[in-house]
């Protein structure tokens, strides 16, 4: 679950990845990776679920896709071999609990 400060819908680019497979498409081609959170209220309260959301995104066919978290955080720090074509994972629909 994702909370959001504020309403907004800021997307900050991380870079490209490595040379992939995409896994929709079956081109060789460098994803691009953005993630859409970074900041949180108090690290050390478990009481709001806060989590970054990494995505990749093909530049031939525009599909999208995600990473874990642990990877995502990885690759925003330098590491661009942290993200590989058995990471990807289908991006789910953010969906609120009322």
């Amino acid at each position: 679950m994702e909370y959001r400060l504020g309403n907004s819908l800021r997307i900050k680019s991380r870079g490209d990845t490595v040379e992939l497979t995409c896994p929709k498409c079956k081109e060789k081609v460098q994803f691009g990776v953005f993630s859409n959170f970074e900041r949180r209220l108090a690290p050390k309260i478990t009481l709001l679920d806060c989590n970054t959301v990494y995505f990749l995104v093909c530049p031939e066919c525009a599909a999208v896709f995600t990473v874990d978290e642990a990877k995502g955080d990885s690759f925003k720090k330098g590491q661009k071999l942290s993200i590989g074509n058995f990471d990807l994972k289908t991006l789910k629909e953010f969906k609120t609990k009322l």
